[in-house]
């Protein structure tokens, strides 16, 4: 994980605006938007939440808000709350949509952050384990590190990634997703709570056997 915390100060000593992108760590890990000390705060809530696909949540640096135009105008004039940002008062909007964020929360709270970091970590470390046999496959993601959740990036030497996706959900109903950085390139791995070692294990013979058709 990037030191968020550290160049967001950086950035403010010098006047800089920052935004945080958390759809890949709030509700999977303990994460703070008063300790990363950034100017907006943007999340989806389907992802690691588990509320349904649609809702997301902004949250706004109080000496940004009044500087800040909303994308449409609010009806009312709250130029100092984060009211100004909220869309759902501009019309009909789908309350089934957004009545799932509340049960959604309280499963979260059930279970504890710490323990599903724990486990998510956990699931990673697994299936890491299971395809160090694997020939040139080269993890990009640092497995000691403290902020290891549930996404994982591999490659593997000489293996055409891409094609390799292909093959894993074509061949086996494998779902991993590629993705290309500049010159890193690979695919991605992000089980989830509800997943256990099993599937896991299907996803490993399923890469074990991808790489060997491709060779």
């Amino acid at each position: 994980m990037l030191p968020v915390a550290r160049l967001c100060a950086l950035a403010r000593e010098r006047g800089i605006i920052t935004i945080v992108d958390a759809a890949q760590s709030f509700a999977q890990m303990p994460i703070s938007f008063r300790e990363l000390g950034c100017d907006f705060f943007v999340t989806s809530l389907h992802k690691w939440l588990g509320a349904p696909v649609g809702n997301g949540m902004l949250i706004v640096n109080r000496q940004r808000i009044s500087e800040t135009w909303p994308l449409l105008a609010p009806f009312d004039t709250t130029p100092a709350t984060v009211d100004k940002f909220d869309h759902w008062n501009l019309g009909t909007y789908n309350s089934a949509l957004q009545a799932g964020i509340e049960p959604a929360i309280r499963f979260h709270q059930a279970i504890g952050v710490a323990n599903i970091h724990a486990r998510l970590s956990a699931l990673t470390r697994y299936w890491t384990s299971r395809t160090a046999d694997i020939d040139g496959l080269r993890i990009h993601t640092p497995l000691e590190a403290d902020t290891l959740g549930a996404v994982s990036l591999f490659s593997i030497d000489g293996i055409d990634a891409a094609r390799l996706e292909r093959t894993l959900r074509q061949s086996f109903s494998v779902h991993v997703k590629y993705r290309r950085v500049g010159q890193l390139e690979g695919l991605r791995v992000s089980p989830h709570i509800y997943m256990n070692e099993a599937d896991l294990d299907v996803f490993v013979d399923a890469l074990h056997a991808g790489v060997k058709d491709a060779d």
